[in-house]
């Protein structure tokens, strides 16, 4: 049978950045995790210091820059930690992926979607997707908790994104969720 949508693209570090994403929107916080750490670490600076007695200590203390600047470092580190941990090492880890920068093609049939990357191949039947997020620019087919096929906008040939998210929709065992 002939395919009735091909995809052709490079998978690069924004697929890999999006696939992260998109495995996060089938948690248990809907994707929503990676902004609520930083209320949830005030939340524990704040019975750290309660515990150690803390607040029966004059707010003024803290105002005074010896306090201060600690508390302002906090504030700046943690958020520049985070990006190191997802600019720096995420290209470390990204770059140690077999796909990593290489050519993905994938074809997509009534009877399921098969890809290929350089030396290795798969097929999955639509029935056998576990789950799948649709975003603006992929549609990620989860083979299993972690494990996705990433089929990407600009990968697919006459460019009838909508068309092909329909016809996917139609084929799939649950709808898939959109980010």
């Amino acid at each position: 049978m002939e395919a009735a949508y091909r995809f052709a693209s490079d998978t690069s570090f924004a697929d890999y950045r999006a696939v992260l994403r998109a495995r996060q929107r089938l948690g248990p916080l809907k994707g929503h995790g990676r902004w609520l750490r930083y209320p949830v670490l005030l939340l524990i600076l704040a019975a750290v210091l309660w515990w150690f007695g803390g607040f029966s200590v004059p707010w003024r203390v803290y105002l005074h820059w010896d306090v201060a600047k600690w508390l302002l470092g906090l504030f700046v580190f943690i958020p520049l930690v985070d990006l190191f941990f997802d600019q720096v090492v995420g290209r470390w880890v990204f770059s140690r992926y077999a796909a990593a920068n290489k050519p993905l093609v994938a074809t997509a049939d009534d009877e399921g979607v098969a890809w290929a990357v350089e030396a290795w191949s798969g097929r999955i039947a639509w029935g056998a997707v576990k789950a799948a997020v649709v975003t603006p620019d992929h549609l990620f087919l989860f083979l299993g908790k972690v494990e996705a096929v990433p089929l990407s906008r600009r990968g697919l040939s006459g460019g009838d994104w909508d068309g092909f998210l329909a016809f996917a929709n139609a084929r799939l065992p649950q709808p898939p969720v959109r980010a």
